[in-house]
C-alpha cells in the first residue's frame, strides 16, 4: 500500500470528528485536526505531529534556512543559489575536508584496495589500513587502544551499549549528544543526569547512586551547542572518590584543543580519562569514530559491540586519507594557532557591540537570543551578505534560547571575522538587538 494512511483509518477520522468537509480529501485535514486518535495506521503519527512540530511554528522562508543546499565548497566558502558565501557553518574545523593530500591518499587507496571492505571487521572487513589508522590515532591521542568506527554517533552507541547493561548506572551531563542517550537507551542501563556544569549536582548523583553500582559518567569534551569545555578536572577528581569510571565524547575536541591538539585532556593538561570517544568528521576532514581506552576494555568492546561487529568496516579510500589526517593534525601546528587567533577575535568582537555568546570558549561561538522569529531574521539577514550561518532552535537547545550558531575553520580569516562583526552590529542594531 502506498499510502500513508488506508481507507479505513481515514473513515475513522472523519467518523470519530465528524469535523471534516467530505468534498475535502482527509488526508489533506488530517494534519489540521488536534486531539484525534488514529487506530491501526503506523504513518498516521507523521499527520498528526506536524501541529505541534517546527514546521508549524517557523516560516517557510526560515524553514530554508535550515537545510540549504550546497552547490561547491572549498576551504573558507561554499557557493549556494549561486553566490560565493563565507561558510560559519561547518565543523571542518581544520580545513582538511578539502585538502587535496587527503583526496590523493583516498584515490591511491581505491587503487590499491577498491571501493569497499565488503565485510565486518570481525569477518573479512580488517586490513592493514584500518590497523595503521588505530595505531597512530592510539598514539596520537595517548591512549593504549584506538578501535575505529564508522562514525561518531556508532562509536558512542557501540562503546557504551557494549559496557553497561541493565544493573549499571550511566551519570550524564543533561547537555550531552544525543548518541549517549541512545547508546544507553540500547545498553538497557540505569540513567541519572547531572545540571550541566555543576559538580555539586554531579557529587549529590553521586552520592544517591552510591559505591556499589558500577558506575560510568559521561560528558561532551567540548558542548556542541554552547562552545563551553567539560570541567574535567573536577570531573575525574570527582569519580575517583567515588568510584567511577570517565568518559568524554571528544568529538569538539581532538583535533583542536590542547597544546598538541590532542582535545579536552590535552587542553587542561590532564591524563585522558578513562573512555575517550570522537568522530574523525570533523578536524579530520573525513568520516568515522574512534573509541580509546585500556587494551583489555577495548577488546571487550571490540567483541561486545553490536555496532561494530554488525557493520561493514570503513572503506579503504576514507581510512587512507585518515592516516594523512593524524599526520597533517601532528605536524601542522600553524592551522589550530590560526583557529583559535579567528575564535578569539570574534569572541571578543561580538560581546563587544553587546551581543550573547554565554559560556563559549571554543570555535562553537553562539549568539543567543530569546525568539526564534528574531533569531531565524538575523540568520536571514546574515544570509542577504553572504554569510552562512545556522539557525538552531528547540529541541537542539532550551526554548527561550534559540541561537544563531557560528563554527569556525583554520582557513578563515582576522578579515573574515571583522565582516561577520560588522554584519552582526549593524544588523544587530537595525533590529534592535543591541545599542
Amino acid at each position: 500500500m502506498n499510502d500513508f494512511a488506508s481507507a479505513p483509518v481515514l473513515d475513522t477520522v472523519q467518523t470519530t470528528l465528524n469535523v471534516m468537509d467530505p468534498a475535502i480529501d482527509p488526508l489533506e485535514q488530517a494534519g489540521s485536526i488536534s486531539g484525534a486518535m488514529v487506530y491501526g495506521d503506523l504513518f498516521a503519527k507523521a499527520f498528526f505531529a506536524k501541529k505541534g512540530s517546527a514546521l508549524n511554528r517557523v516560516k517557510p522562508e526560515h524553514i530554508a534556512l535550515g537545510m540549504r543546499k550546497i552547490d561547491a565548497v572549498s576551504e573558507r566558502e561554499v557557493v549556494f543559489d549561486g553566490r560565493r558565501m563565507l561558510m560559519l557553518s561547518s565543523n571542518n574545523y581544520l580545513g582538511l575536508a578539502s585538502d587535496p593530500r587527503l583526496s590523493g591518499a583516498g584515490i591511491q587507496a581505491i587503487q590499491a584496495w577498491g571501493n569497499s571492505t565488503s565485510g565486518s571487521r570481525l569477518l573479512n572487513g580488517t586490513n592493514e589500513l584500518h590497523e595503521e589508522l588505530e595505531r597512530k590515532l592510539a598514539k596520537f591521542k595517548q591512549l593504549e587502544s584506538v578501535v575505529a568506527f564508522q562514525s561518531g554517533y556508532m562509536a558512542n552507541l557501540g562503546a557504551i551499549s557494549a559496557l553497561l547493561s541493565k544493573d549499571d548506572v550511566a551519570i550524564v551531563d543533561k547537555l550531552v549528544h544525543a548518541s549517549i542517550l541512545d547508546g544507553c537507551t540500547l545498553a538497557g542501563a540505569q540513567v541519572r543526569s547531572f545540571k550541566h556544569q555543576d559538580m555539586k549536582s554531579l557529587e549529590r548523583v553521586l552520592q544517591e547512586v552510591g559505591y556499589k553500582a558500577c558506575k560510568l559518567i559521561v560528558v561532551d569534551g567540548i558542548y556542541s551547542m554552547d562552545g563551553d569545555f567539560a570541567r574535567l578536572p573536577e570531573i575525574m577528581a570527582l569519580a575517583r572518590r567515588y568510584g567511577a569510571r570517565v568518559m568524554v565524547d571528544d568529538a569538539h575536541a581532538t583535533g583542536v584543543a590542547g597544546p598538541h591538539g590532542r582535545g579536552t585532556a590535552d587542553h587542561f593538561g590532564i591524563d585522558e580519562p578513562d573512555i575517550v570517544t570522537g568522530t574523525l568528521s570533523k578536524a579530520f576532514g573525513c568520516i568515522g569514530g574512534f573509541v580509546g581506552a585500556k587494551k583489555d576494555v577495548m577488546e571487550f568492546i571490540k567483541y561486545n559491540s553490536r555496532a561494530f561487529i554488525y557493520s561493514t568496516s570503513m572503506s579503504p579510500a576514507v581510512t587512507s586519507a585518515l592516516i594523512k589526517a593524524v599526520d597533517i593534525i601532528e605536524n601542522e601546528q600553524d592551522k589550530r594557532i590560526n583557529l583559535w587567533a579567528c575564535t578569539h577575535h570574534l569572541l571578543r568582537g561580538l560581546k563587544a557591540v553587546g551581543f550573547n555568546t554565554g559560556v563559549s570558549e571554543t570555535p562553537i561561538i553562539p549568539i543567543i537570543l530569546s525568539e526564534e522569529t528574531t533569531m531565524f531574521e538575523l540568520v536571514a539577514r546574515l544570509d542577504a551578505d553572504d554569510i552562512f550561518a545556522s539557525p538552531v532552535i528547540f529541541p537542539a537547545c532550551p526554548r527561550n534560547k534559540p541561537r544563531v550558531r557560528i563554527s569556525l575553520s583554520s582557513e578563515h580569516t582576522i578579515a573574515d571575522m571583522d565582516r561577520v562583526i560588522e554584519s552582526c552590529e549593524r544588523h544587530g542594531r537595525a533590529m534592535g538587538l543591541i545599542h
